[in-house]
């Protein structure tokens, strides 16, 4: 685990170079700008299409379609074309943020705000020296396999379905962040 020098420093050379998620940018600022906090790192939830060579095989997996916001059928064909082998999957992964806690009173004040806007499985991760991480994540994703040794086992018809349900899905996860940045905004305006 970092130190919070080093992980804003970090951050803010990511958020220099357009690494980091545009719509959360607000929200880590302001944990950022909490003394009782850092962020260490984040995705503000994302849609995607994968190759993934054989199960479990992360390092080997690629995205062939990675979106932080709504898509369309047009934007799935296009990565349904790069697909060449393995295992074809349609993912939406939740917001996931990693928050370094000054205390245990302070970690416990971020998973219930966390938890009061549905990130559910938001909890404790590691406690060092440097302070007590703390993992924000909620319950939205969406795993369907649609494609093995190269070849697409599904219809249009059932990739217009997935993404209209993709689309669902990201729209909630970004409602939670909305009301993550919300209530931090509030922590932040108690502090002052």
């Amino acid at each position: 685990m970092m130190d919070r020098e080093s992980a804003i420093k970090k951050y803010e050379k990511a958020k220099n170079n357009g690494e980091v998620d545009k719509d959360i940018i607000s929200l880590l600022d302001k944990i950022n700008s909490l003394s009782e906090y850092y962020t260490t790192s984040s995705c503000s939830g994302r849609i995607a299409i994968m190759e993934i060579p054989d199960i479990g095989d992360k390092k080997g997996s690629s995205f062939l379609g990675k979106w932080h916001s709504e898509i369309d059928y047009e934007d799935v064909k296009k990565a349904i074309k790069k697909y060449n082998n393995g295992f074809l999957y349609f993912f939406v992964q939740s917001s996931i943020y990693h928050v370094v806690a000054q205390n245990p009173d302070a970690a416990d004040r971020l998973i219930q705000i966390a938890k009061n806007c549905g990130f559910k499985y938001s909890s404790i991760r590691v406690i060092k020296d440097q302070g007590i991480l703390v993992e924000i994540l909620g319950t939205e994703h969406m795993q369907i396999p649609m494609g093995l040794d190269g070849k697409v086992k599904i219809c249009e018809e059932d990739i217009l379905f997935f993404t209209d349900i993709a689309n669902i899905i990201l729209k909630r996860i970004k409602s939670k962040n909305r009301c993550l940045e919300e209530k931090i905004s509030s922590l932040l305006l108690s502090s002052s």
